[in-house]
């Protein structure tokens, strides 16, 4: 037979293999690649990795458009694909295996048929909405009818559901397992129930006591009488318990390892998708710094972690929980959590004069902390509460850039921002933007192991109001503290400001997340701060994993760079979470 037609085509095997529920790994179980040896540009004793793994390789980047360089890390989440291929999952070839030179180098003489052969398997997979190779970005940009637009509408539904559920299932695996609960010794349960029936308290926005009897339920829909586990099996009492024999410090130590599990396991195909200048998830990331309010309503006789509420609350007492999160145009990952309020908690001991229940400048560099165990950080966001002097000395200290709105005090802030219009440079008419620059601007208070009144200089930057700012008064400016280099002296330089200090809005979907977040969290009428400590932060752990499970299936069907919002709403993802639970049982 002569060599041009030795080859096996692709295409024909993948359109008798191809379905609706066709896999990769489904697929390359199928491929003869054999066929196609003869032109491998390596020789049979040359050392680099075997020829089917890497050719099935090459092929599936080629078919899903993405850089071979990448393929190790992908491969590192999807061990059943990997092994298909052949290669070993717990010893994957290193990414410069997987240059483009090199596979350019050792494919020369494939390159055109594996081009032609991965678009053919393009278009089989697209019309019978497989979930292979499937662009969505063409299929969003297209312009044509009404009936077109609805059936691709349809295929991207279909693919989500599909992909969703597929990347649930892994989700199981990594969460839920990175978390321990105390348990009897002789316990009839596995550790792993406890926890389930927190999701479900979670999921199902109950109490303990009501999740204990669903999963009695669940596990045995049909209950003998005598069944151990009606007798000594987890209830909400018994969840309720664990939590008790946990301490504060031990409650974050687990939460804040499932978080970081959860955001390791997706760090692979985010830093993919970033910038050269590293401006999302990438070498130089920005984080959000932000305290979260729990409304408190009981008596609070003893209850030494209850604060006073901000006077735009409902409430007169709550729980607050700070959070740092990462700040990325696709999703806003919840990396770390602590609780504020006890003096025991606080290294209150370091600070000059009276105790406080806690000093907003240690909870910035616990949070910090955390963060720099993830990216390196290049832009601070923070809330109106980390206005102070020890915030702004720790971040100058860690040489890093921020923003933050300003309180507006009776005596200096607040007369500058009611003077604005005789202060402000600039006009209101097109090219150039009107707003205020006040630089080496001192602000005094507590610095940890400096003295009480301690000086600290920032830059305020007053902006022009908004009718879409929430924080202040309509009709009033805005304030904003931050050490980035801004001037007002020409339009240009006000227009580049503003640009600037606006970049806080990277935080705006971060403010509706905690509302989110509150959605993932079971209730409890509980006064123990171990309690109520641990719903909000499991609470933060489920909405990382709406945000994972949404990116990840976005990732597989190719939209993560056209998205910038969940396409699984939550209430969508709680759903998918509360019927996969039962496996888990």
């Amino acid at each position: 037979m002569a060599k041009n037609n030795r080859d096996t085509k692709l295409s024909q095997k993948a359109s008798e293999v191809i379905g609706e529920d066709t896999t990769w790994v489904d697929l390359a179980d199928q491929l003869e690649v054999d066929s196609y040896r003869y032109r491998d540009g390596y020789p049979e004793w040359h050392t680099s990795t075997p020829f089917r793994p890497m050719f099935l390789s090459y092929l599936w980047a080629t078919v899903e458009k993405q850089s071979p360089t990448g393929i190790p890390n992908r491969l590192k989440e999807q061990s059943e694909l990997a092994r298909v291929f052949g290669f070993d999952p717990n010893d994957l070839p290193s990414e410069s295996s997987f240059k483009p030179v090199r596979l350019e180098d050792r494919f020369e003489n494939l390159e055109r048929v594996v081009k032609k052969e991965a678009d053919q398997i393009r278009t089989i997979a697209a019309e019978r909405g497989a979930p292979i190779g499937f662009d969505l970005a063409s299929n969003e940009e297209q312009t044509g009818d009404d009936e077109e637009a609805t059936l691709s509408e349809r295929s991207i539904d279909r693919l989500l559901r599909k992909k969703g559920k597929q990347v649930l299932d892994e989700m199981k695996t990594v969460a839920i397992p990175s978390m321990q609960l105390p348990r009897p010794e002789d316990a009839i349960y596995d550790k792993e129930e406890l926890l389930v029936l927190e999701a479900i308290a979670a999921i199902r926005r109950s109490a303990a006591n009501g999740a204990g009897k669903e999963l009695g339920d669940l596990k045995n829909p049909e209950p003998e009488i005598d069944d151990p586990f009606y007798e000594d099996g987890p209830s909400g009492e018994t969840l309720v318990e664990a939590m008790k024999q946990m301490t504060v410090d031990e409650i974050s130590t687990v939460m804040n390892f499932a978080l970081q599990k959860t955001y390791t396991r997706a760090k692979p195909r985010l830093q993919e998708f970033e910038n050269d200048n590293g401006s999302r998830f990438g070498v130089r990331a920005k984080i959000a710094l932000d305290i979260t309010y729990v409304g408190y309503y009981g008596d609070r006789d003893e209850m030494v972690w209850v604060q006073g509420a901000p006077a735009d609350k409902e409430y007169d007492w709550c729980h607050k929980f700070a959070t740092v999160v990462i700040v990325g145009k696709n999703t806003h990952y919840v990396v770390g959590v602590c609780p504020l309020g006890s003096t025991e908690y606080a290294d209150t001991h370091a600070y000059p004069g009276k105790d406080n229940s806690y000093y907003i400048g240690d909870v910035a560099r616990r949070l910090l902390s955390i963060a720099e165990g993830y990216v390196d950080i290049r832009t601070v966001y923070a809330d109106r509460e980390f206005h102070s002097a020890d915030v702004i000395h720790t971040l100058e200290a860690k040489n890093l850039k921020y923003v933050i709105p300003s309180v507006k005090d009776q005596h200096r802030i607040g007369p500058m921002c009611e003077q604005y219009d005789q202060v402000k440079r600039g006009y209101d008419e097109p090219g150039d933007t009107p707003l205020y620059v006040k630089e080496d601007f001192p602000i005094h208070g507590p610095v940890k192991g400096e003295v009480s009144n301690t000086k600290v200089y920032t830059t305020v930057v007053i902006l022009p109001p908004d009718e879409d700012d929430d924080a202040n008064p309509r009709g009033s400016p805005q304030p904003f503290l931050t050490n980035l280099d801004v001037s007002d002296e020409i339009a240009l330089d006000r227009r580049l400001a503003r640009k600037e200090i606006e970049q806080y809005s990277d935080r705006g979907a971060i403010e509706n997340s905690y509302s989110s977040i509150k959605q993932a969290a079971a209730w409890t009428t509980s006064k123990e701060i171990e309690v109520r400590w641990f719903h909000f932060a499991f609470g933060c752990v489920i909405y990382n994993m709406w945000l994972l499970v949404d990116f990840l299936t976005q990732d597989r069907i190719g939209v993560i760079e056209t998205r910038k919002k969940p396409r699984i709403s939550l209430s969508r993802f709680l759903n998918w979470l509360d019927k996969e639970l039962v496996t888990l049982i």
